[in-house]
């Protein structure tokens, strides 16, 4: 019988910070990641070094002056400042490495994806912490087979690490190489493929892992982040 992991099987290993890149379901690893570890007994931190929308049913702390107390009592805390214009939550102004100091965990989303499952990245992106003990990538099945131009972030950018068309399908192997060409990866990641629930996209998922590991001996996960439920592949 295959084997189920939940997000907090996989992050526990990794005290410290904790990066978190792609696309199609970086905030609920992050929410549902974080919760879990904390119920474990952990005290966990979510902050963002570029932007993201405040988690729910969570203190937002602009500092660390409270952080102490706030996990003492519930665990979990996300930390940065809102900006008042797009109600998102920035980096904290004390910086993402005072954080560790105190909490078992801090994950950080550490680039944008505009909603969008699929995702390449500028040159500026994706902004991981000097510190990181691992960074995940988390790829949207959601987008396999879509046009690239409907479904992936910075389709341009897409188009000229693969060699693709923007009105051509997204298939696993495309957005697999995408990845290598970024070289995002290394044999100490973590990729997540969410959105696999089903089975068309779990056969997709394993297509995308046969390609990713011709060039990259990354650990990859399929399944369903929302239902924390997830396979190595």
């Amino acid at each position: 019988m295959d084997t189920t992991w939940g997000i907090a099987d996989l992050l526990a290993r990794h005290r410290g910070i904790i990066a978190v890149v792609g696309s199609g379901g970086k905030s609920t690893l992050l929410t549902s990641g974080g919760r879990a570890l904390s119920a474990q007994g952990a005290r966990v931190v979510l902050a963002t070094s570029t932007h993201m929308l405040p988690p729910s049913n969570m203190s937002l702390l602009d500092g660390v002056e409270r952080l102490d107390a706030v996990l003492a009592r519930d665990g979990i805390a996300a930390v940065g400042a809102l900006d008042a214009t797009t109600g998102k939550v920035t980096e904290p102004p004390c910086g993402i490495d005072a954080l560790a100091a105190h909490a078992d965990y801090v994950l950080v989303e550490a680039d944008g994806s505009r909603c969008l499952p699929l995702k390449a990245h500028a040159t500026w992106e994706p902004v991981i912490p000097a510190r990181a003990s691992l960074a995940v990538l988390v790829v949207g099945a959601s987008g396999f087979e879509r046009p690239i131009a409907r479904t992936v972030h910075r389709p341009e950018v897409f188009c000229a690490l693969t060699g693709a068309k923007l009105e051509a399908p997204a298939t696993p192997e495309l957005v697999a190489r995408a990845i290598a060409a970024e070289g995002l990866v290394d044999a100490n990641g973590l990729v997540i493929v969410n959105q696999a629930d089903d089975d068309r996209a779990a056969r997709q998922a394993r297509s995308f892992a046969a390609e990713l590991r011709r060039s990259c001996p990354a650990s990859i996960y399929a399944g369903s982040l929302r239902t924390d439920r997830l396979q190595r592949i």
